[in-house]
């Protein structure tokens, strides 16, 4: 769905940002006190300003409060983040995304009122970690407290077998949803379908459930 999008700071995170959500279709702001910076992007999104977002007549003159999401793209500047953050919160904006450097960062800006907060670097450094370790997992999204959907290779003792032999759902609760062939997506609705060399797939169920079963 087409938002309307405003992306604070636009240091390394925040213009990539900016500009990715501008290709994906959404109508992008992005807004920096470097007015070359302000430059860089002015072609690459819907509109680029130099503004103050500390200063409450800067937050009114945007119309803040008229976006669907406003994602902080900067963490250094923490008293200027908690002050912009206070200020949008009494104009009742939608929705608030702050980028933080440490989780007690993190803590403050929820607490000021930010609606969700995310920690780059840890992420990236987990989700590394994680790709180390196990190989297997391409990708992973935690659907709900129990589920997460990961995408997986196809172990090799899965080779020629279908999903009717394997017997997953009913032996680890596990549902495979659909199998990627080079570029190829498919849904799986035949349980007869055998999986072959280099298969991909994406599983639903329990993390834990998905790892002991497929990296193997």
């Amino acid at each position: 769905m087409r938002k309307d999008i405003a992306v604070i700071g636009l240091g390394t995170f925040g213009y990539e940002l900016a500009v990715q959500l501008s290709k994906d279709g959404h109508n992008v702001m992005a807004i920096d006190i470097d007015e070359k910076k302000i430059n860089d992007i002015k072609d690459k999104v819907t509109v680029a300003i130099e503004a103050d977002v500390t200063d409450k007549d800067v937050l009114k003159r945007i119309e803040i409060d008229k976006f669907d999401e406003i994602i902080f793209g900067m963490s250094s500047a923490l008293e200027s983040i908690i002050l912009s953050i206070t200020l949008m919160k009494k104009m009742n904006v939608k929705h608030i995304i702050g980028k933080a450097n440490t989780r007690i960062q993190k803590e403050i800006l929820l607490k000021i009122g930010a609606d969700d907060v995310i920690l780059p670097e840890i992420s990236t450094a987990i989700r590394l970690a994680e790709k180390l370790t196990n190989p297997g997992i391409l990708e992973k999204f935690k659907v709900d407290k129990v589920n997460t959907l990961m995408e997986v290779q196809v172990p090799a003792s899965f080779h020629h077998k279908s999903l009717r032999e394997l017997d997953l759902r009913r032996k680890h609760g596990l549902n495979v949803v659909m199998r990627k062939q080079s570029d190829r997506m498919e849904v799986i609705s035949d349980p007869d379908l055998k999986f072959n060399e280099n298969d991909i797939v994406f599983v639903i169920g329990n993390e834990a459930k998905i790892k002991k079963t497929f990296l193997i």
